[in-house]
């Protein structure tokens, strides 16, 4: 159960890192050397994280008004060439609000997929950027979905320009953004970021005298791109199960050695032990522990109750006399007789017979599960009663079970925010997930493992051992010559071998020795009804990005998008 929900976790932690982890620019450098035509050569220098896609083969860019032919188009990806194909794009309006279709340019192969964070660089021309000595350019369009980091804009023109002026932001609600020209003819403009569908629009009026010497475009950048693959999501998921499992283990450790029983030496005194190791030296005996029944020693050798117990004390009753089956293997009744003395055998087999006397075996049985859940509650009431466990540590966690549960739901969110924050390549999402996996281990394991702060007291220990001493036995009956298993034994002891775990080994034992004398004894519950025990068990728990359309473009107040060239892009 901790390992399937710490699983759960790093899964989530994966899932929330591979979902924040988007498409975005993580640098966009853009430049424009206007000609004296007034259209202009653009050169776009992007900077593209694909996330943990695996679905893309590249990127596309829209741009209204743009004829991307094929020997004005460049095209590159990391430095080397890569194949374009031209289409339709989105519809996008002008500043007259006509709406026309965009150019698309495809950048990218088709029978390849692309993932992380690759460097483009893409050369291509746009008409009149400069309309009677007015520049009007769309630098970077309102089209675009993703977010860009660390824009660059630079224009450079063999006339001064004045009257400069920057607009971004969405196309009809544009901010002013700053504007200096670095030399007569050099426009420059940094933004630290623009949110998708932002674009960035420059104006200025070019001066009739050309300048004395031309301004020249910046080298635009080279190299490796801007920014860093994340490692695939399964990774950190892999790493958070990691660290959670050594913080069980750890955990789980401390709690058994806080947990360990007490045992009283010669002398009077008391020291903690793992009786396990008590148990290499124990040697085996036929004589069942005294002051316990069948299923209260399966209790005590495990410490929890199992089906296997409460099968022992339908054993047990029917040994005493109580049940018996009859029928064949195919038609079982259980059937009951008298009324016990014993107040726990009776509460329970009233609830399981509801006033009759048979009930038949294999069905499904509303009144058999009430008994069976009963035995179960009554099992547990017996072992928190007892002076066989010092419960006082686990009783503490009980107490404080709010605080438990507090742990878990901050281990959950420290695992989503962790993905959250991996996933935006934030330097603090990988520890927060991994703090994360601490308390998700530590807690998980308190919280399904408290009950090993149970600690046998000395009494408890000691029964321990002679349940220990007598399971051996009826492991292997030849380890006791002296004792070989009669028939009275074999019904006596039935219950036992099943309480403890070696019903097959007593049952074959059994079989061996008393064969003829079982042979002729009549259809009652005994050894070689184990089997259908089980079915009584059974019956019991069966009841329980290409193709988006742009909003850029066109705004009669010349704000964003009241120029040439712009549009968006994104990656197909």
């Amino acid at each position: 159960m901790i390992v399937l929900v710490l699983v759960g976790f790093g899964g989530l932690g994966a899932g929330c890192q591979a979902l924040s982890n988007t498409e975005r620019v993580t640098s966009m450098w853009v430049g424009a050397e206007i000609r004296a035509d007034g259209s202009a050569r653009i050169t776009e220098v992007i900077d593209y994280d694909f996330g943990h896609s695996g679905q893309t083969h590249g990127i596309y860019r829209d741009v209204p008004d743009a004829d991307f032919d094929a020997d004005d188009v460049r095209a590159t990806m990391d430095g080397h060439k890569v194949p374009y194909t031209s289409a339709f794009g989105a519809i996008y309006r002008d500043e007259n609000g006509k709406e026309s279709l965009a150019d698309r340019l495809k950048v990218g192969d088709r029978n390849r997929t692309v993932g992380g964070v690759h460097r483009y660089r893409i050369q291509y021309s746009v008409p009149d950027a400069v309309k009677n000595g007015k520049l009007a350019w769309d630098a970077v369009g309102t089209g675009w979905k993703v977010e860009r980091a660390d824009v660059e804009i630079h224009v450079v023109d063999t006339h001064a320009l004045t009257g400069l002026r920057c607009v971004h932001g969405n196309w009809d609600d544009g901010k002013p953004c700053s504007v200096r020209q670095s030399e007569p003819g050099h426009l420059v403009v940094k933004l630290d970021r623009l949110s998708g569908h932002e674009g960035l629009t420059l104006y200025a009026t070019a001066a009739k005298a050309r300048t004395v010497t031309a301004a020249a475009l910046p080298t635009a950048p080279t190299g490796k791109a801007v920014g860093t693959s994340l490692p695939h999501p399964l990774r950190n998921g892999v790493l958070f199960l990691a660290v959670a499992l050594v913080c069980v283990a750890l955990t789980l450790g401390t709690l058994r050695f806080f947990g360990r029983d007490r045992v009283q030496e010669d002398g009077g005194r008391v020291r903690r032990v793992e009786v396990e190791r008590l148990a290499r030296s124990v040697t085996p005996s036929a004589t069942p522990p005294e002051g316990l029944t069948p299923a209260q020693a399966g209790v005590l050798r495990l410490e929890k109750v199992t089906d296997q117990h409460k099968v022992a004390w339908l054993l047990s009753a029917a040994a005493d006399g109580h049940l018996t089956v009859e029928g064949d293997d195919q038609y079982p009744v259980l059937k009951r007789h008298g009324r016990p003395v014993n107040r726990e055998i009776r509460d329970v087999l009233d609830r399981m017979f509801t006033g009759g006397s048979s009930l038949a075996l294999g069905f499904r049985n509303p009144s058999f599960k009430a008994g069976w859940d009963d035995l179960s509650w009554k099992l547990d009431v017996w072992r928190n009663a007892s002076d066989l466990w010092d419960t006082t540590l686990t009783k503490r966690l009980v107490h404080w079970a709010w605080v438990q549960l507090a742990v878990l739901f901050l281990a959950l969110v420290l695992v989503v925010t962790g993905g959250v924050l991996n996933g935006h390549r934030i330097a603090a999402g990988l520890p927060v997930l991994l703090v994360g996996a601490v308390i998700a281990g530590l807690g998980l394991t308190v919280v399904a493992r408290g009950w090993e702060l149970d600690t046998r007291t000395p009494r408890g220990s000691a029964l321990w051992l002679q349940v220990e001493a007598f399971r051996r036995y009826l492991a292997d009956p030849a380890t006791c010559p002296d004792a070989p298993p009669a028939e009275e034994t074999a019904e006596r002891y039935t219950a036992w071998a099943v309480s403890l775990g070696v019903e097959a080994a007593w049952e074959q034992a059994v079989g061996a020795s008393t064969a003829a004398a079982r042979a002729s004894r009549s259809f009652s519950l005994g050894v070689s009804d184990v089997l259908l025990a089980a079915v009584v068990v059974s019956a019991a728990n069966a009841s329980s990005g290409s193709g988006s359309s742009g909003s850029g473009g066109g705004s009669s107040s010349g704000g964003v998008g009241g120029g040439a060239g712009g549009g968006g892009g994104g990656s197909w």
